[in-house]
């Protein structure tokens, strides 16, 4: 189980938590306010019969509680339907049907929440006479169409924020679990407790305003999108590279990065002292605060997230490389041996045998020609190649004169899929180490599987090599091509032991299956 479905119904709980928080404390501080209001009037004196006049058109149950219950419960609706299930879709790229279906019915559940919001909500305000004396109340309503729809833009962006940064915590958590580097980890965390925070700290002390887009706030939140989009830019294009680039190690070289630094928060701090001047001080947070954290903070996300696809990419083009280089190499080391035996065979023996040899080699060359160049293979087609290597090898050799060759190959009674030529160079340094026409000889060959691994054993007889054999200083390249292919193609899923003494060679190769 991965970070992502850990989290999850922990995820849940804190948002519905957070959701029930914040609905309660709101419904809470208006009964209050309403309550200290029409004391305050009472004890102006205004008559109590012009009071309850004037608010003979507000139900504290119609127009507070039910609008702001139901229109959290469409909303928090809305947020688990996008959230749980259209955007891990959306992240598979399926965008089949029923995925459409279920974003139009989160969309429309949005839209719903802020029609029941704004159509049964009503306010009330103070009424004054002539001299500005509070003298009763007047209650309205801020319903107009457009801002239902505004409102609605807003809730959406809203959720869709809030899926950037959950994405964005569960790739750099999952990254973390998979490399174990310590810098996915603090990633994963800052954005994990700045997330907490923020959403506990507007559940327990923030509010909706009454138009989240609409009159004044539709320049203002168009103003803040414009301004996150030009903060994150300019980070992510210019000031990150250039911090990037920095040598942190040489002290000289941090004077100047240190300068913009200060310079940067220097101008901030004089711009917040000076801004009450011109503007009101509580859009300060709004136009400046805000843009600049969310711009700066995404940016260094994305940052990060470019420079470990960049690192993938590189990875992933090295060893596509590497492979084809060893590929290259087994095909005419193979085939060399191959060759070489039959040919020691055409001498001593007649053409029936011979021509059963070129028949197993050309089975040999057609598995190298098509099968080896695929990245994986049914293990059928592996075991024939190895069978057919056995025989050839078995043509040239008299089992009757002290040499034993066992092979113990366990029945398929299902495809498997394994990388290619990963267990016919062991076979073939058993050969190649472990005949001797003066000495005894075995070699004894297992292949077994279960439902997740294949088990792989070779153990053979071990003769040094005559000072006036070729192949005494050959650089076995057979075996080391197999290291680095495993390495490569199955990094820790697989296991190699390989236990050698002055009269035996054994090797058990075991590896993840598919």
């Amino acid at each position: 189980m991965n970070a992502h479905e850990r989290l999850r119904p922990y995820e849940l709980f804190f948002i519905l938590l957070a959701i029930t928080l914040y609905v309660v404390r709101r419904l809470f501080g208006i009964a209050s306010d309403f309550d200290s209001d029409i004391e305050y009037l009472q004890n102006i004196p205004v008559d109590n019969s012009v009071i309850w006049a004037d608010l003979s058109s507000y139900d504290q149950y119609v127009n507070n509680i039910f609008p702001t219950v139901v229109a959290a419960i469409l909303f928090t609706t809305a947020w688990g339907i996008f959230h749980f299930i259209v955007s891990p879709e959306i992240k598979k790229k399926n965008f089949d049907a029923s995925t459409i279906m279920l974003l139009l019915l989160s969309m429309g559940l949005v839209l719903a929440s802020c029609y029941v919001f704004k159509e049964f909500k009503l306010f009330w305000r103070f009424r004054y006479d002539d001299f500005a004396n509070p003298i009763g109340f007047n209650v309205y309503s801020i319903y107009r169409k457009l801002h239902v729809l505004t409102d609605a833009v807003g809730v959406m962006i809203i959720i869709g924020f809030y899926e950037v940064v959950a994405q964005a915590y569960y790739y750099t958590a999952e990254l973390y679990e998979a490399k174990q580097e310590g810098k996915y980890q603090v990633l994963s965390n800052v954005i994990l407790g700045i997330s907490v925070f923020v959403i506990a700290f507007f559940a327990l002390f923030g509010k909706v305003p009454e138009l989240i887009v609409g009159s004044t706030g539709l320049i203002i939140g168009t103003g803040q999108i414009l301004l996150t989009i030009g903060v994150h830019q300019f980070f992510y294009k210019r000031v990150i590279p250039y911090f990037a680039k920095i040598n942190y190690s040489k002290q000289e070289h941090l004077v100047v990065p240190a300068l913009l630094v200060f310079i940067y928060f220097l101008s901030v701090i004089v711009l917040y002292f000076g801004w009450y001047r011109i503007f009101h001080r509580g859009y300060f947070v709004g136009i400046v605060v805000l843009p600049n954290m969310l711009g700066g903070i995404s940016a260094i996300i994305r940052w990060i997230l470019f420079q470990e696809k960049k690192e993938l990419q590189t990875q992933v083009f090295q060893k596509s490389a590497e492979l084809t280089t060893l590929r290259s190499q087994i095909n005419p080391h193979f085939l060399f041996n191959a060759l070489n035996t039959l040919y020691a065979v055409a001498l001593n023996e007649n053409a029936e045998k011979t021509s059963t040899g070129i028949q197993k080699l050309g089975d040999m060359m057609r598995f190298m020609l098509h099968e080896n160049h695929q990245d994986r293979i049914p293990l059928s087609k592996e075991i024939e190649y190895l069978e057919n290597f056995i025989d050839i090898q078995r043509m040239r050799l008299d089992e009757s004169h002290e040499i034993e060759i066992r092979v113990n190959i366990q029945t398929l009674n299902h495809e498997i899929y394994i990388a290619p030529m990963l267990l016919n160079p062991f076979v073939e340094n058993a050969f190649k180490h472990g005949i001797s026409f003066r000495k005894p000889s075995w070699i004894y060959i297992t292949l077994t599987f279960d439902a997740n691994k294949l088990y792989f054993k070779v153990h053979n007889s071990l003769h040094p090599k005559q000072e006036n054999d070729t192949e005494k200083h050959s650089s076995g390249i057979g075996l080391e091509n197999v290291k680095k292919r495993l390495e490569l193609i199955y990094p820790q899923r697989y296991s190699l032991d390989i236990q050698q003494s002055e009269q035996d060679y054994f090797v058990a190769l075991t590896f993840v299956i598919f």
